[in-house]
């Protein structure tokens, strides 16, 4: 109960201030780095040094290769609108709980993008925000599956 408590503690702390949660560092008993990762708070994110296809309720299909560090991010859209298009990000991420992970980038063309990635069943909560032509900041939600595949 008290690591689900600090869990959720640290979930609201990064929404209401931008608090980081750093891996190996939260949710243990008696503050060892053992019993944090025994609780599912790893020293690298789950994603680091691979690929995964995020398949996007609205259709589109993105080939996401991840640093071995888990900082950096190289995207292909391979279906949907804009296939082809490849992009390389700086990623911003924080575990706000067991096996899952806030991340976040800004693309070349300004689109802002969060995933809350979910380890434990295999989903992606997609946010993303782009500016239209006239010049409106426009916001979706979206859901997603991942699959690895390298």
């Amino acid at each position: 109960m008290k690591r689900r408590l600090v869990a959720l503690t640290a979930a609201l702390a990064i929404a209401a201030g931008g608090a980081t949660l750093v891996a190996g560092q939260a949710s243990a008993d008696d503050g060892s780095t053992a019993a944090a990762s025994a609780a599912g708070y790893n020293a690298l994110p789950p994603f680091a040094g691979k690929t995964f296809l995020i398949t996007v309720d609205n259709g589109n299909v993105y080939k996401n290769t991840y640093s071995a560090d888990g900082t950096q991010l190289h995207s292909e859209t391979v279906q949907g609108n804009g296939v082809g298009e490849v992009f390389d990000a700086t990623l911003a991420t924080s575990q706000v709980g067991w096996n899952l992970y806030f991340t976040n980038w800004v693309e070349p063309n300004g689109v802002t993008v969060s995933h809350v990635m979910n380890f434990n069943n295999k989903t992606v909560q997609v946010y993303f925000t782009f500016q239209t032509a006239t010049g409106t900041r426009l916001g979706q939600l979206h859901s997603a599956t991942m699959t690895r595949v390298a």
